[in-house]
């Protein structure tokens, strides 16, 4: 049997983390959570997920603040993220994918754009 891959869920709305957390719980995938960008960091560490998906509006450090220190720490760098986020502006996916991440989608997507796109992506 092989063993499911691990997504790190980075989001402060509790209904968001539910929703992807079962989501990705009927598919290939073990969900860890965060709520904000300082306990991704450390998930992200402790954890090691093979994808990270990251809200761009969190309390504290917003995502793109996350998304830059994780690509400046050599043990983290490699870990694909996927922006999952409401902001709907074009400059802020090209921020996104300037800063390193790997795509960006919107929440209002499908379940099956979701794990679509994980799949794609998760190593």
């Amino acid at each position: 049997m092989s063993r499911k891959k691990k997504i790190l869920v980075i989001d402060d709305n509790a209904d968001v983390l539910r929703l992807v957390e079962d989501t990705l719980g009927s598919s290939a995938y073990v969900c860890v959570t965060a709520q904000n960008a300082m306990e991704g960091l450390e998930k992200a560490s402790q954890e090691k997920p093979q994808l990270i998906l990251l809200d761009l509006m969190l309390p504290k450090m917003s995502g793109l603040g996350f998304l830059r220190k994780l690509k400046n720490n050599p043990e983290l760098k490699q870990i694909p993220v996927i922006a999952f986020t409401t902001l709907g502006d074009e400059d802020v996916a090209n921020e996104v994918m300037a800063l390193g991440a790997v795509g960006f989608l919107r929440k209002a997507c499908g379940s099956h754009e979701l794990l679509s796109m994980i799949d794609n992506y998760a190593a």
